[in-house]
Formats: structure tokens, sequence, C-alpha cells
């Protein structure tokens, strides 16, 4: 007898299973985000590892190193912080694992533009844009132009609410707390 109703009642539990399934789409970071072009929030905090980085340059003096990550069409310049150990013995051409402190602004764009300071429209160059949010958690997911993903962890002030997929984030490279030299 159970047999028989696993048999009538198997396709039709197949069949509501692949109808959830289908309700499910992957986040995507080219919609065009609602409402006016403007700032949403400036100075975010943010800490993140990249690794493998290549060390460009390095100016012993000024205490900055020029660093290029996989990917990336541009280098970054970091001040070094006074926690890197081994910075005298960085060279270029180094791989390092580098862990780097760096400020985010996310802006809703219109035509690549957002309100200046003095109300004039002003081109953004956009690093990347917001892939998701999720307020609960504190986290921002961003995505680059060449298809990775990265996911911060936020402080508790950050406007997340206001955020959603498709907002532009300029990046500014801020301070390299840790280098580790790959071998």
């Amino acid at each position: 007898m159970e047999t028989a109703a696993l048999c009538r009642t198997g396709p039709l539990l197949l069949a509501a299973a692949l109808a959830l399934a289908s309700c499910w789409t992957a986040p995507v970071a080219d919609v065009q985000p609602k409402g006016e072009a403007r700032l949403i929030e400036r100075g975010i905090s943010v800490e993140s590892v990249k690794a493998p980085a290549i060390v460009e340059a390095v100016d012993r003096n000024s205490g900055t190193i020029v660093v290029r990550t996989p990917g990336a069409a541009e280098t970054s310049t970091y001040k070094v912080g006074r926690e890197v150990e081994n910075f005298s013995r960085l060279s270029m051409g180094d791989k390092v694992k580098a862990t780097i402190r760096e400020e985010l602004s996310v802006y809703v764009l219109r035509n690549g533009q957002a309100p200046g300071a003095d109300g004039i429209p002003e081109k953004i160059a956009a690093d990347a844009r917001v892939l998701s949010v999720d307020p609960s958690y504190r986290l921002l997911t961003l995505q680059y132009p060449n298809g990775e993903n990265e996911t911060f962890k936020v402080a508790l002030g950050v406007k997340l609410k206001e955020m959603e997929a498709g907002d532009a984030v300029v990046i500014r490279p801020i301070q390299a707390v840790a280098l580790q030299r790959k071998r």
C-alpha cells in the first residue's frame, strides 16, 4: 500500500521541487538602481585580504607600496602601516598576501554621473557595483568588473537599507596593514 502511494505522489513531489527551484535567481550587479542620482554614503571603512598581490613599487622614504591584484586593470598605492614588520625586505615583483584597509563610497548614478558638491553633475568612475546587501548581518557584497565578488562586514551605522544591487562603488586605497611574502 505504501509503495503505491509513493508512486502516485512521487511525480507530484518532483514537480513541486522543480517549480520552487526555478523561482530563485542569482543576484545581478548590472541592474539600474531606483531613485535619483546621489551619494548614498562616503567613507565606509573596510578591510580585506588580496592574495596574491604583486608588488609593483616600494617607496621606503614615503612609506608606500604599489600593488597589482590579478584581474585588476590598475594598480593601487597604499600607505604602509606601522604594524607591517617586513616592509624593508619587500621588493618589486614580490608576490604578497596583502591585508589592506580601504574606504568605499556608494552612489546611485545616472549616465555615470551624480550631483557634485555644487549640484552640477559630476562624472564618477566606479570601481565596482553592489551585488547584494544583507542588513541583518551587515554584509555588503561587491562585484568587480572582472566578475569577481567580495563581501565586506561593515560598521553598524552604514546605511545598508538605502543600498541595492547596481549601486556604483568607488574604492579609495588607504593603508596596507599586513604584507606577507608568498613563496
